[in-house]
């Protein structure tokens, strides 16, 4: 039993059976959760924005200072290496879709709350000398009974046209996969699950240009008291489908191996409960201050179709801010 399994029988659970408003962070080993009941959070240490709400909606000045970016990535030699395990552990039968990262050096004159004023996404956080999280993937949402998804698989720079990447064979059996994963996921905590929008397109702008990623919808129907089993419904769908991959427990022991390191918080989840609905968002689009060193983590989903030196090239291109105002020195 994992300690957010752990802390799900008791913090979360009572809670959401008072219906009592929090925030709950948790990383993706499920090893370090935290949550702050939203009557007691201090902004000074913890912001959020989130599409609803937000505990300190000021938007912050444009920035004075020019952006200062510059990157040292995970070397070739050992993404190779561990884009090769991954392969081997595909033709074990393994896994037949995994979401393989690893973390870039950054060296920028922005502190972490400057990072998270300036950029832009359906998810904000900032933790203080910790994270900045500027996310676009919803991870579940509750509303009126309801459980929604939104799995987001597949990415291509907008210097190409959607089309490019809604016709990709590839990028269609990986959507396709993880969306059958999501839904059989839902399946354990709702009825009637369904697939009601299918592999839309949406656009989003960065300090390297655009990038067009695609997402699904998926939704089904709650028990009436779900509330009241609340971190038990959360634990049983977690890590998240979209970044870790599927069949996930033999997926999740490779993920391991191949990478090396825990993530994190990286690709862990922030969650909003109000009382009677939640939204949350997977941490991706992410920047974590190590010391005096800003890693940015980012990564791509592998098959057996996959080569190494574009999935390379994809876990580049999304080391990115999504600025409000893009300032370059």
């Amino acid at each position: 039993m994992n300690e957010f399994t752990k802390r799900s029988n008791t913090t979360y659970q009572r809670l959401g059976s008072q219906r009592r408003p929090f925030l709950l962070l948790t990383d993706f080993e499920m090893i370090q959760p935290v949550i702050f009941s939203l009557d007691e959070l201090d902004s000074s240490v913890l912001k959020y924005q989130f599409p609803q709400a937000s505990n300190d909606p000021y938007m912050g000045a444009a920035p004075t200072v020019a952006l200062q970016w510059e990157t040292t990535y995970v070397s070739p030699r050992r993404y190779q290496k561990a884009f090769n395990q991954v392969q081997a552990g595909m033709h074990r039968g393994d896994s037949f879709l995994l979401n393989l990262t690893f973390p870039t050096v950054v060296q920028t004159n922005w502190s972490l709350e400057e990072v998270y004023w300036q950029t832009q996404a359906r998810y904000k956080l900032w933790w203080k000398d910790n994270i900045a999280v500027f996310s676009p993937e919803t991870f579940v949402r509750i509303a009126e009974g309801r459980i929604y998804a939104y799995p987001m698989k597949g990415t291509l720079h907008a210097s190409h046209p959607l089309d490019q990447l809604l016709t990709d064979a590839k990028e269609r059996a990986e959507h396709a996969t993880i969306v059958d994963l999501i839904r059989n996921d839902l399946s354990q905590v709702a009825n009637q699950v369904e697939v009601v929008r299918y592999r839309y397109g949406e656009r989003i702008e960065t300090t390297n240009g655009g990038l067009w990623q695609t997402s699904s919808e998926i939704r089904g129907i709650l028990p009436m008291n779900f509330h009241r089993h609340l971190g038990n419904l959360l634990s049983s769908l977690l890590p998240a489908g979209s970044i870790s991959g599927a069949p996930k427990p033999a997926t999740l022991q490779l993920i391991r191996a191949a990478e090396g390191q825990p993530r994190g918080f990286y690709t862990g989840i922030a969650a909003l409960w109000d009382g009677y609905g939640l939204d949350s968002c997977v941490m991706i689009r992410f920047l974590e201050k190590k010391g005096d060193t800003y890693r940015f983590w980012s990564g791509g989903g592998i098959t057996a179709y996959s080569n190494w030196q574009d999935e390379y090239k994809e876990l580049k291109e999304k080391v990115y801010l999504p600025v409000r105002a893009v300032v370059r020195g």
